[in-house]
């Protein structure tokens, strides 16, 4: 019974959690939503150069969005990491 509890708890927080990253990347520009979905939120396993080819658009561009993609996601999921600056001494 205690081992049915927690894995309707656990199903519960993953469908919350799943529900987030959806809206995170409902929230994204059409192009960095697409280039998402292409890429992280299918079954097929496409590789970054498969997408960016798909998708008419150069490597480079492809890149700059996915990284802007990524800092979008993480700050609304909560999960973003900020790095220290190091001081001279």
């Amino acid at each position: 019974e205690d081992i049915a509890v927690k894995r309707a708890d656990f199903d519960r927080e993953k469908y919350k959690y799943m529900e987030k990253i959806h809206r995170a990347v409902n929230r994204l520009t059409k192009l960095q939503r697409e280039l998402i979905v292409k890429r992280y939120m299918t079954f097929e396993e496409l590789r970054d150069y498969d997408v960016y080819n798909d998708m008419c658009i150069s490597e480079s561009k492809y890149y700059r969005e996915r990284e802007k993609a990524f800092y979008k996601i993480a700050f609304a999921l909560g999960i973003e990491v900020y790095k220290e600056e190091e001081t001279p001494v």
